[in-house]
């Protein structure tokens, strides 16, 4: 009896499953991966809209130019769980950090002597409890010349 169970329902509770476990994925990802915000921003950067920031390059990793002693508020994409920004270099200094409940959304840099820093973040994808997800990590950057 066992065996003739295999044989009659095995193959197809497979492919279900797998036909399941792949839509619930790319439902997941899509809602995953969208942003809103109210205020003007780029979404390949995560730079705020600033008339003191002049974009070197906008390929990833973003590479922006600013005068010292510029704030630079950067917006990390929604749908993510976030960590907190670290800078390589003290040239620039992450402050004023927002979180919300599943962690960090928002900071500001803060340009503090010429020279060059990269700013990281990780992210993984938040899920809402009991829904599939696919495990996905992002590696935010953005390279910041001070001048």
């Amino acid at each position: 009896m066992k065996r003739t169970f295999g044989i009659l329902f095995g193959r197809p509770l497979i492919v279900a499953t797998l036909t399941l476990s792949f839509l619930a994925t790319s439902v997941s990802t899509v809602g995953a991966t969208s942003f809103t915000t109210t205020t003007k921003w780029t979404p390949t950067c995560g730079v705020v809209a600033n008339p003191a920031v002049h974009f070197v390059s906008k390929q990833s990793p973003c590479v922006i130019r600013v005068r010292r002693g510029t704030n630079v508020r950067i917006k990390l994409w929604s749908g993510f769980r976030w960590g907190y920004p670290v800078s390589t270099s003290r040239a620039v200094v992450v402050k004023d950090i927002s979180r919300d409940s599943i962690g960090v959304f928002a900071a500001t840099l803060h340009a503090t002597a010429p020279g060059r820093a990269t700013i990281r973040a990780t992210g993984t994808v938040y899920c809402k409890p009991g829904v599939v997800c696919p495990d996905l990590a992002l590696l935010w950057s953005l390279e910041v010349i001070v001048t």
